[in-house]
C-alpha cells in the first residue's frame, strides 16, 4: 500500500449495527481520500462487522495482541500513514475532522479534541461534565487523549511504545507515555467527535468500572485486571464486585481517583 497522509484506525468486535454510520463519515472527509487510508482491526466479530467493515475500509485485519490497546496497535502495525488518527466503531468523526488533525499535526506530536454524545441525557450530560474536568490537567501538560479521538504522529507512537495490551485506560496508558515523553500536544474544538451514549446509560456502573481501572493502573500495576471487565452494556454494579472480588478495590479504587484529581488541582491552585 503506498504511503498515505493519515492512517485512520478503529478497533471492532460484533458492532454490526455501528460501524457502517462510523466508515460512512470517515470516508466522507474534507481532504483527499487519497490522501489517507481507513484500517478497522477485528476481534472476532461474528454478527457480519467484518463483512460490512470491508465495504468502507482499505484494510481490514484481525487482531493479534490483547485487548482494545492491542487491537489499536495491531492497526499501527500495519498503517503506512505519517499520522495516526484512532477512534471507535460507534463514533462518527465531523467532516473537517482529518483536516484538523493534518494542521494540529503539523505543530504538535499528538491531539485531541471534543467527544460529544449522541442523544443526550442528564446521564450523558453529567459524563461529558466529568470528561471536561480532564481538560484542566493540560495545565500541567498532561493531555487525555480519549480513545475515540486521538491523533499521532507516527515516529512519536512508535517511540514511545504505542499502545500497551489492555482494554481499561488504554488511552489514559498512552497519555501518560506521551507525558512522560515530553510530547508536545493539544486540544482543538475542531477536531470533534460524536461517539454513543451507551457508556452513560449506567453511570455508576461506568463510575465504578473506571476507579478500579485505576486502583489496578495506579496501585496494583495488574494488567490482566484492565484486560478483564464487562462491556459498558453489561455494566452492573453487583456484577463488577462479583467479579472483581472484594468491594474494597472498588473503594480504594475511588478513595485512589479522588487523591489524584484532588493532587492535581492543588498543584493548579498553588
Amino acid at each position: 500500500m503506498n504511503c498515505v497522509k493519515i492512517s485512520v484506525i478503529l478497533p471492532s468486535l460484533n458492532e454490526v449495527e455501528c460501524i457502517e454510520g462510523t466508515l460512512q463519515s470517515i470516508a466522507r472527509q474534507s481532504m483527499d481520500r487519497r490522501d489517507y487510508e481507513i484500517i478497522v482491526v477485528d476481534g472476532g466479530s461474528t454478527d457480519g462487522t467484518v463483512e460490512k467493515a470491508g465495504q468502507w475500509a482499505d484494510l481490514v485485519v484481525s487482531q493479534r495482541h490483547q485487548g482494545i490497546g492491542g487491537a489499536r496497535r495491531d492497526g499501527a502495525d500495519v498503517a503506512s500513514g505519517e499520522m495516526l488518527a484512532f477512534t471507535d466503531a460507534d463514533t462518527s468523526v465531523c467532516p473537517r475532522w482529518l483536516e484538523a488533525i493534518e494542521k494540529n499535526l503539523g505543530k504538535y506530536d499528538a491531539s485531541t479534541g471534543p467527544v460529544v454524545y449522541a442523544d443526550p441525557s442528564i446521564r450523558s450530560e453529567l459524563l461529558s461534565r466529568w470528561r471536561d474536568l480532564y481538560r484542566l490537567l493540560s495545565a500541567l501538560n498532561f493531555y487525555y487523549m480519549l480513545g475515540s479521538n486521538m491523533a499521532v504522529r507516527s515516529d512519536v507512537y512508535r517511540s514511545i511504545g504505542g499502545h500497551s495490551e489492555i482494554s481499561l485506560l488504554d488511552d489514559y496508558d498512552l497519555s501518560v507515555k506521551l507525558r512522560q515523553a515530553r510530547a508536545s500536544c493539544c486540544y482543538d474544538e475542531k477536531q470533534a467527535v460524536m461517539t454513543s451514549s451507551r457508556r452513560a446509560g449506567r453511570m455508576l456502573a461506568y463510575t465504578l468500572t473506571v476507579a478500579y481501572g485505576h486502583y489496578h493502573y495506579r496501585i496494583t500495576s495488574d494488567h490482566q485486571k484492565l484486560l478483564e471487565y464487562p462491556r459498558p452494556e453489561e455494566m452492573t454494579v453487583g456484577r463488577l464486585i462479583d467479579q472483581k472480588g472484594k468491594s474494597k478495590e472498588l473503594i480504594e479504587g475511588l478513595e485512589s481517583l479522588r487523591d489524584s484529581v484532588s493532587s492535581t488541582l492543588r498543584k493548579m491552585v498553588h
